[in-house]
C-alpha cells in the first residue's frame, strides 16, 4: 500500500514540479523544458523523470522505504534532463557538440556506475528522460501502417545515446572491479 501511495503521490509531485522547471529553464533561457516547450510536447519526457525524481526523493522520507542507489540515480536522471535539453537541439548545437554531451555522458555513468550496486539500471535511467522526449509516438500514434516504420526511425534515433550509455556502464563497471581487485591484494 506504502508504494501505491508513493506512486500516487510521485506522479502528482512530478506534474507539479513542471512549473518550477518551466520556469528555470525559461529564466535560464535553455530550449527544450521551458513553459512554450512543456505544452507543445515536451512534458512527454518531463512528467515521468520529475515523478521518478519525486519517487527515489520520497525514499528519504521515514515512512517510505528507500531503493538502492537513490542519490546515483537523482544525479544521473538531474543530468538526463539536461542531456535531452542538448540532444533535442543538436542540429542547432552542431554535432560536435552532442557527441561532447554524449562523451560526458559516458563519463558520468561511469563515475556513477563505480559507486552504484544495480549499475545498469543506471546506465538506462540516465537516458530515460532522452528516450522519453524522442518517442514521438507517445503524442500522436500514427496510423497502423505506419508504426512500425516511425518506431524503427525513433529508436535509430537513439542507438547513439544507448551506446555512450553503455559503455559508460562497461567503464564504470571495470572501475569498480579494478578497484575491488586492488583493495583484496593490499
Amino acid at each position: 500500500m506504502r508504494t501505491f501511495i508513493r506512486s500516487v503521490i510521485a506522479v502528482i509531485a512530478g506534474f507539479l514540479l513542471m512549473w518550477p522547471l518551466g520556469y528555470a529553464y525559461a529564466a535560464l533561457g535553455w530550449p527544450t523544458f521551458q513553459l512554450w516547450g512543456l505544452m507543445h510536447g515536451t512534458f512527454v519526457a518531463a512528467w515521468p523523470t520529475l515523478s521518478i525524481l519525486v519517487f527515489l526523493a520520497l525514499g528519504y522520507l521515514p515512512a517510505f522505504r528507500s531503493i538502492d542507489d537513490t542519490a546515483p540515480l537523482i544525479a544521473g536522471l538531474v543530468w538526463g534532463l539536461l542531456l535531452a535539453t542538448g540532444f533535442n537541439i543538436r542540429h542547432a548545437l552542431g554535432f560536435e557538440i552532442a557527441y561532447g554531451l554524449f562523451g560526458a555522458t559516458a563519463v558520468i555513468v561511469a563515475l556513477l556506475c563505480v559507486f552504484a550496486k544495480h549499475r545498469l539500471r543506471l546506465a538506462l535511467f540516465v537516458i530515460s528522460p532522452l528516450v522519453f522526449l524522442n518517442l514521438d509516438l507517445l503524442l500522436a500514434p500514427p496510423a497502423l501502417g505506419q508504426f512500425l516504420s516511425r518506431a524503427i526511425s525513433d529508436l535509430n534515433g537513439l542507438l547513439p545515446p544507448v551506446a555512450f550509455s553503455l559503455a559508460g556502464y562497461v567503464l564504470g563497471s571495470l572501475a569498480r572491479a579494478a578497484i575491488k581487485r586492488s583493495t583484496r591484494t593490499a
